[in-house]
């Protein structure tokens, strides 16, 4: 049996290991040039040489025994490091308080690195932009944006935003009509991100810091991590609110207003060099509640955090968990 998995990002990844351990063969697409999802790095070239900037999920944490397995796998297989470093949450009225103690993952060289180990040994296809499947239950082919068409596949496993899950399955074959439903329902704010690299020492007695009040929900230091850069260099991200209020602004004008918030509010130097990524999908606020959902042929299934939250382990979670469903149907 073979199955076709669109989206290469760990709740992907997780339901292709798993379709592998019950006996069917999967190929990943994706239409990302590089493996990692809002687990992804940014090399860059700047005046200071080439910097990695980890500019969407900063850290991963585990709470079930599989996920936290995986991430003991990935630390032996020198793909992932405990970031042990100065984490606060500093609130509206610039008071900061230490952030509880757990382990906190950081891939290494970059988080994109926790990616590509859970593909490790998968068939991935990068820069394949999936748009449709055509067909029926365990006959499906799937269609490509640049025309070329792929199949037939037994299992068809979906592990894209809400948003891109309704326009795949509106231009699909058969009837989605439930999931759609639930994935019209499930919220997924925005997130501006401004990667930074600072002409002068800067020091603002945190290195990483969760944020509250004002447009800057998270401010990391990338010197802190493990293998990190002597340059001075950060990551901004700014708050949901902020980010949906100013989601088709320019990037030169977000870099602008979120660098000098980071001034007014920690006195941080005006950056020699910064670039912006918009995260149109970036943080689950409202999930569909349950960790996957098997259309009525039992032949294809969604994954994704947005089924169970906005961590990296609800979306491990959730592709395990349709990994399992579709290899038992």
């Amino acid at each position: 049996m073979k199955a076709a998995v669109i989206g290469a990002g760990l709740a992907g990844a997780a339901a292709a290991r798993e379709l592998s351990t019950g006996g069917i063969d999967s190929v990943l697409f994706d239409k990302g040039r590089g493996p990692g999802g809002r687990l992804s790095s940014r090399r860059a070239e700047t005046p200071a040489g080439t910097l990695r900037f980890d500019h969407g999920a900063q850290f991963v944490t585990a709470r079930t025994a599989s996920f936290h397995a995986f991430l003991s796998s990935a630390v032996e297989a020198s793909a992932a490091q405990l970031w042990d470093a100065r984490l606060v949450s500093i609130d509206r009225g610039g008071n900061a308080h230490p952030l509880r103690q757990a382990e906190r993952f950081v891939g290494a060289p970059g988080m994109n690195a926790i990616v590509k180990h859970a593909q490790a040994g998968l068939n991935v296809q990068l820069q394949r932009r999936a748009v449709k499947m055509k067909g029926g239950a365990g006959d499906w082919t799937i269609h490509f944006e640049d025309g070329a068409s792929e199949g037939p596949f037994h299992r068809v496993c979906l592990t894209l935003p809400p948003e891109q899950l309704i326009d795949f399955l509106a231009r699909s074959d058969g009837d989605f009509a439930e999931i759609i439903t639930e994935a019209n329902r499930a919220v997924v704010e925005p997130c501006w991100t401004v990667m930074a690299v600072l002409d002068t020492p800067f020091d603002s007695q945190f290195d990483g810091a969760k944020i509250y009040g004002g447009a800057i929900r998270w401010m990391a230091r990338m010197g802190s991590r493990p293998g990190g850069s002597s340059t001075e260099a950060v990551v901004i991200q700014a708050s949901p609110d902020w980010s949906a209020a100013f989601l088709e602004e320019s990037p030169d004008v977000v870099t602008r207003q979120l660098c000098e918030e980071a001034y007014v509010r920690f006195a941080m130097p005006l950056p020699t060099w910064s670039s912006a990524h918009r995260w149109r999908y970036a943080m689950v606020t409202e999930p569909a509640g349950t960790p996957c959902a098997v259309a009525e042929d039992a032949t294809v299934g969604v994954a994704g955090d947005w089924r169970l939250g906005g961590k990296a382990e609800a979306a491990w979670t959730s592709g395990e968990a349709l990994g399992q469903a579709l290899s038992q149907s």
